[in-house]
């Protein structure tokens, strides 16, 4: 008699991690991350002059109620990106867009 090989069960992780990507949901989902990341990373001072923050197709807009702010963060909206980017472990937001 042949023995048939039990197959171990996927994590719960990866099974939602199959559907993600069955679903073609993957990049919505990192990007929302990419905003509440964001959030983490900008403090206190800056989250006070921050009226909203979103992301579509890699690009993640910031508004601000502050001109001075806006540009000083504009000016290092690179280095902003690469934490970003590192604190998410992966490179999801190519450009920061400061309004």
């Amino acid at each position: 008699m042949g023995s048939k090989k039990k197959e171990s069960p996927l994590a719960l992780s990866d099974l939602v991690n199959v559907a993600i990507d069955d679903l073609g949901i993957r990049d919505d989902i990192d990007e929302a991350q990419a905003v509440k990341v964001w959030h983490d990373l900008a403090g206190p001072v800056i989250a006070k002059v921050t009226e909203r923050v979103w992301t579509r197709r890699g690009r993640m807009y910031v508004e601000l109620n502050s001109g001075t702010w806006r540009q000083e963060l504009h000016m290092h909206r690179v280095q902003w990106r690469d934490r970003l980017n590192e604190a998410l472990g992966k490179r999801i937001i190519h450009e920061i867009i400061f309004q």
